[in-house]
């Protein structure tokens, strides 16, 4: 019962918090510029072409009339077409997801891992010089811009020494629908270096939590309990430190995730990643309406589903969150 209920909570809060957003979306997008001047052919075209393409958008209605509008064809899964393209916009931003869900993940999956891995080899060992040296690193790491950090990973990966392609998505295999390069050798060369842009920052954050969890669970007193009946450093290393550990870094995980699919925009311009991220800054730059507001309708939706994702995760790993509901 105490699970329903957060499971109800957090499906109310979430209905509540996308119709805010697409009316926050709505507005912002619609108090920018004109897309008509980015439509007609400004050079040669009358007052009378710029009048009935205004008509045609739709966009010489009250402001309140088009987003009651954009609410009708969202409740039947249509944002209409896109100015620039002439496509569905919602088509057109999913035919992009893959690139950025792909990038994102692979380069969640390494920061997680790596992260924990370096945080628990950090935290069990605290004072030491590794210790020291993982603390260090990740400073530096938080510290860095990204657009600094991608641009010194192709000067070392791709211009020295040519290990990896500096651009673009490489060699692709389409399952169900959606192109995917992780499949291919080529899409994999291609993959590393941005996922390296997009983790390293997550891995020094990661780290750094997982450290601060494992140094105050190493000094509890079931831990020295479990030391005094024999059991194994191995064996409470990974039964108890790092379940104990779990909820922040789930806490991170999800929000970070969240935030790469929605925000690296730096990393896919740089490297010319034809993702959901980089289609977000060309439609803004050509004031591509439709498409930018279903990409901000997506990003919202993700962030959303993944927020409650991880307290869904709480109060499945964490009783108390449960009993609290």
């Amino acid at each position: 019962m105490g699970l329903f209920k957060v499971i109800a909570g957090r499906l109310y809060q979430a209905f509540l918090l996308l119709a805010v957003m697409s009316l926050v979306g709505f507005v912002g997008i619609h108090s920018v510029g004109n897309p008509v001047y980015n439509i007609v052919n400004i050079d040669t075209a009358t007052p009378e072409d710029i009048r009935r393409a205004t008509e045609l958008l739709g966009l010489d209605q009250p402001l309140w009339r088009q987003y009651f509008v954009f609410i009708q064809n969202l409740a039947t899964g249509s944002f209409g077409i896109s100015y620039i393209y002439h496509q569905p916009a919602f088509d057109l931003v999913l035919s992009k997801l893959s690139a950025t869900f792909e990038l994102a993940a692979f380069a969640m999956i390494v920061a997680t891992l790596t992260g924990t891995g370096l945080g628990l080899l950090a935290g069990t060992r605290p004072g030491t010089r590794i210790d020291r040296i993982i603390v260090a690193a990740t400073v530096y790491a938080l510290s860095v811009p990204s657009f600094w950090l991608s641009m010194m990973l192709i000067l070392l990966g791709a211009v020295t020494t040519g290990w990896f392609p500096s651009g673009g998505r490489g060699s692709t295999v389409e399952i169900l629908g959606w192109d995917w390069s992780f499949l291919t050798i080529d899409g994999l060369r291609h993959l590393v270096l941005p996922a390296l842009a997009l983790a390293i920052p997550n891995i020094a954050l990661i780290a750094r939590l997982a450290r601060a969890g494992t140094v105050e669970v190493q000094r509890a007193d079931f831990v020295r309990f479990c030391l005094a009946k024999g059991i194994s450093d191995r064996r409470i290393l990974f039964r108890h430190t790092l379940p104990n550990i779990s909820l922040p870094i789930i806490t991170i995980v999800g929000l970070q995730f969240g935030g790469m699919l929605a925000f690296a925009v730096v990393v896919e311009s740089i490297f010319a990643w034809p993702g959901v991220g980089k289609l977000l800054i060309d439609s803004i730059q050509l004031l591509d309406r439709p498409v930018v507001v279903a990409t901000l309708t997506l990003v919202a939706l993700t962030f959303v589903v993944l927020n409650a994702t991880v307290d869904l995760l709480y109060a499945v790993l964490d009783p108390r969150v449960r009993i609290s509901a």
